[in-house]
């Protein structure tokens, strides 16, 4: 039996959802030196966020991701960076909002 697809494993517990617009993102390396970035947002889900970055990003830095709208401004960790032509798909995992 021949598949004509490929078999994609999704591991996210919620569902992406199809998210457009531009944002600025702040990565940090593990020195703490910070590279500021214009990126493109493609997918949210509960727990992170997918986005087209023009830089190659280390998975496990820090980032803070600044953009308009219900969520302002937004922090966590880089799970994925997998070069894509001449840009960069970064999987972002977002922190927890913690309540007051």
């Amino acid at each position: 039996m021949q598949m004509t697809q490929a078999f994609k494993l999704d591991r996210r517990l919620s569902e992406r959802k199809a998210r457009a617009g531009a944002a600025m993102a702040a990565f940090f390396d593990e020195d703490g030196a910070l590279s500021l970035t214009r990126v493109e947002l493609i997918d949210v889900s509960d727990g992170g966020l997918g986005l087209v970055c023009p830089v190659d990003v280390a998975p496990g830095v820090r980032f803070s991701l600044y953009w308009g709208g219900s969520v302002p401004h937004t922090t966590g960790i880089v799970a994925r960076c997998v070069a894509d032509g001449e840009e960069y798909r970064v999987g972002l995992r977002c922190d927890r909002k913690l309540a007051a």
